[in-house]
């Protein structure tokens, strides 16, 4: 039987490193994939940079390497489509933010 372990790794950055926006090659080498297909998802609209330059997305936020991440799972695990993505990650939105509203809910309801 495969025994599991996990690690916890802290990472810390120089106090003048950027924490929150990553160029396009940043992006692409956090997600293991060729810029191009970064790009892509930009005009598919899977995918919204912060800055665009002569058409070419330049700089996106952090959260954008879980999004390409989970894009990658969606299209390599489940088979679905460019334009099935889209719908599925604009669901996952809208249920995280129903789950938002509960929890707000909740503690108002208990506080």
């Amino acid at each position: 039987m495969l025994e599991r372990r996990y690690f916890i790794v802290r990472r810390t950055c120089p106090a003048d490193e950027d924490l929150w926006e990553l160029t396009l090659p940043q992006l692409a080498s956090l997600c293991g994939v060729h810029p191009d297909l970064i790009v892509r998802f930009v005009h598919l609209g899977l995918l919204d940079p912060l800055e665009e330059r002569a058409g070419i997305p330049s700089l996106f936020a952090r959260s954008a390497v879980d999004v390409v991440r989970r894009i990658l799972r969606l299209r390599r695990d489940l088979g679905i489509n460019y334009a099935g993505i889209g719908v599925v990650l604009e669901l996952m939105r809208r249920i995280e933010a129903l789950e938002d509203r509960i929890r707000e809910l909740e503690r108002q309801m208990l506080g």
